[in-house]
């Protein structure tokens, strides 16, 4: 039996309570990890994040977990990064594992009817975001700290290459790999940073009829599952991937290929 080694972790997961984010959220908690459930409450802060949990969706979901707490922040107001680590702090201890999986994407995003602010949002909440929390991770490492005590997993898409269409989403994407590589260099060897670039994952967004355009661009087979997802964000931070930092995995069925 192999065991990750996550029993008694403190986790934090953006925008951890629904589609990938819920499915990232309770493979750890089945570890045992102690997952900290992040989400923005759009009823009090005004945000205008694509797709979110109200709070009672949310307290729902966490009371399924064992162990996990909701944590809230607002990534488009300045200092959420800080505030957010606060509260996980105060919860739960320290954060050894961070999953950097809440994005926003606009409803058009193609050149044509692109606006600055939309952009702005996105770059806000999938580059700004994931940095500020990997810059106060650090700065909250113990002196002491374990080589590869701690690990990040960012999750970015398979088509941050270049997505037609959503062409401000997948820049913000292809910046979140750079980051991973960066801040690999500069926070090992304490701190692993790794991403996970997942295919089409069938979250609500894909009826029958895209489905099966897809599914034959996909060697094996079928359209992703927020479950494969997760399995490999629980790979990228237990023990067995210890010797693994700075790399971006495709989880995408072979897709792109």
């Amino acid at each position: 039996m192999i065991d990750p080694g996550l029993e008694g972790k403190t986790v934090l997961v953006t925008g951890g309570a629904m589609n990938i984010g819920a499915a990232i959220s309770r493979a750890f908690a089945a570890q045992g990890a102690r997952v900290a459930v992040h989400y923005v409450d759009t009823a009090t802060t005004g945000s205008l994040e694509h797709a979110h949990a109200t709070r009672q969706e949310v307290e729902a979901f966490v009371a399924s977990l064992p162990g996990a707490v909701a944590v809230e922040a607002d990534f488009v107001l300045p200092g959420a990064a800080g505030l957010l680590l606060d509260q996980v702090e105060e919860k739960l201890g320290p954060v050894d594992m961070l999953v950097n999986n809440a994005a926003h994407a606009e409803e058009s995003d193609a050149f044509a009817t692109l606006g600055q602010e939309g952009v702005e949002r996105t770059f806000q909440v999938n580059v700004a975001a994931p940095t500020m929390l990997l810059a106060e991770l650090s700065r909250r490492l113990p002196e002491d700290a374990a080589k590869g005590s701690r690990c990040v997993v960012n999750i970015s898409t398979d088509a941050a290459r270049g997505f037609p269409g959503q062409v401000a989403y997948g820049a913000s994407k292809a910046a979140l790999e750079s980051l991973t590589r960066g801040a690999a260099l500069d926070l090992g060897p304490v701190v692993r940073v790794n991403a996970i670039a997942p295919g089409p994952v069938q979250t609500g967004w894909m009826d029958e009829d895209l489905i099966a355009a897809v599914e034959p661009s996909i060697p094996l087979g079928r359209v992703g599952d927020p479950a494969d997802i997760a399995d490999a964000a629980v790979f990228l931070a237990s023990r067995q991937a210890r010797w693994i930092t700075g790399q971006v995995i495709q989880v995408a069925g072979g897709h792109w290929l």
